[in-house]
């Protein structure tokens, strides 16, 4: 920590000034970007870390705070690059949002999304509903950016490895969708590349709010 990220301090305690937040913020962008990148060049397990990356920008408990709230008190009301569920066939009961590309042997890699090319079906919405809208569609499981976030996070070692998992996590990871076909059969990890999709949109969320982040 440089001495112009702090400023007035206590016996034992330090508080940080806007100058340390805005540095933290930059340090974050950074490894969202970092692993955001590997995922799409195909290591699918940095997903994990994205999901890390994404809990301390905008998830809060009662015992902590969303990062993104010390640099903008608002930060909910920040439009984000989202595909709605209003788009959704109101009867679906299979919703795959993230784009996927089949190799001639048979190897599947998930596709960085688009959100301003033609034929990209993205509107901006705020960063609210981005977290909590119902989002990936499985049957009669239903999930939202959060839990499958904090699922990947929270389940799978970003923070902690947990014996047992909500059925929505266990159907997200390995959902009953195939592709392919013969012995070139794959099952993508529907888990992984929702949190990697909102990983790029958030990425691009604060480059876009915070000019000078790079």
């Amino acid at each position: 920590m440089e001495h112009n990220d702090i400023g007035a301090y206590n016996i034992g305690m330090v508080r940080r000034t806007a100058v340390g937040y805005l540095n933290l913020l930059r340090e974050q962008y950074a490894l969202l970007g970092d692993a955001v990148e590997d995922f799409y060049a195909g290591k699918e397990v940095r997903a994990i870390d994205i999901s890390v990356r994404i809990r301390t920008l905008v998830h809060g408990t009662s015992s902590s705070t969303p990062y993104l709230s010390f640099i903008d008190p608002d930060f909910w009301d920040l439009m984000i690059y989202h595909l709605p569920r209003k788009k959704d066939h109101p009867d679906a009961v299979l919703v795959i949002k993230q784009p996927i590309m089949l190799s001639a042997d048979g190897a599947a890699r998930f596709q960085r999304p688009t959100f301003v090319e033609p034929g990209a079906e993205y509107e901006l919405a705020p960063i609210r509903q981005w977290w909590t809208e119902e989002y990936l569609v499985l049957g009669s499981v239903r999930s939202s950016k959060k839990q499958i976030v904090l699922d990947l996070a929270n389940k799978d070692g970003g923070a902690h490895v947990d014996e047992d998992v909500p059925k929505r996590h266990a159907f997200a990871s390995f959902p009953p969708v195939r592709l392919g076909s013969g012995d070139k059969i794959v099952q993508p990890n529907l888990a992984r590349a929702t949190v990697a999709q909102a990983g790029e949109e958030l990425r691009e969320c604060i480059e876009r709010h915070f000019p000078g982040i790079k």
